[in-house]
């Protein structure tokens, strides 16, 4: 049980770091609701995983400084998991995911580039993400940011030629004029 501990304490955090790093490709499910299923399970389990370590230590100190460790990432497990399914619940509910949600989406391919507004709430702008996705299988897509652009609320993608796209992104405000974005693909 001890090597068991080990690997288990050993996959959970390489998730973790995985899930919070900002790599240029990511992993993603095709259900949104699943994204925020997943950083729920990972809440629960790193800190369960850090506790279950510490217990199968043999001297005291390792308990007890897996024991504090464990304690110290519940509490912010615990507010990320409050989050997480507060939007996992009204995803599952809807069907939509209004922090990431899609306006277009063109298939080229294999791929689909896919363009999404995304909102941070009220203390912040609608904002606008393009990104390229390829299907890995069993509903997990390999995802890439192809451009972004931040105060935008509104845009539509049309395939110019078999290597580009064309973005069109409306003005945010009346002081702003509508922005043409060419990308090659």
């Amino acid at each position: 049980m001890k090597r068991f501990s080990s690997i288990a304490l050993v996959i959970v955090v390489l998730l973790v770091i995985l899930n919070m790093s900002n790599l240029p490709w990511e992993l993603r499910f095709a259900a949104p609701q699943h994204n925020y299923l997943f950083v729920m399970i990972l809440a629960i389990t790193l800190p369960a995983s850090v506790l279950l370590w510490s217990l199968f230590r043999r001297t005291k100190l390792l308990k007890v400084s897996g024991f504090l460790v464990a304690l110290a990432a519940a509490v912010p497990s615990f507010i990320v998991f409050i989050f997480a399914a507060g939007d996992y619940s009204e995803i599952k509910r809807s069907g939509v995911d209004y922090s990431f949600a899609e306006l277009n989406r063109l298939n080229v391919n294999d791929d689909s580039y896919v363009l999404y507004r995304t909102n941070g709430g009220a203390t912040t702008s609608f904002g606008l993400v393009l990104r390229l996705e390829r299907e890995i299988g069993f509903g997990i897509h390999a995802v890439k940011v192809v451009h972004s652009k931040y105060k935008a609320a509104e845009g539509q993608l049309e395939l110019v030629s078999e290597s580009q796209i064309k973005m069109q992104i409306q003005p945010y405000d009346t002081q702003e004029q509508m922005e043409v974005v060419v990308l090659d693909i």
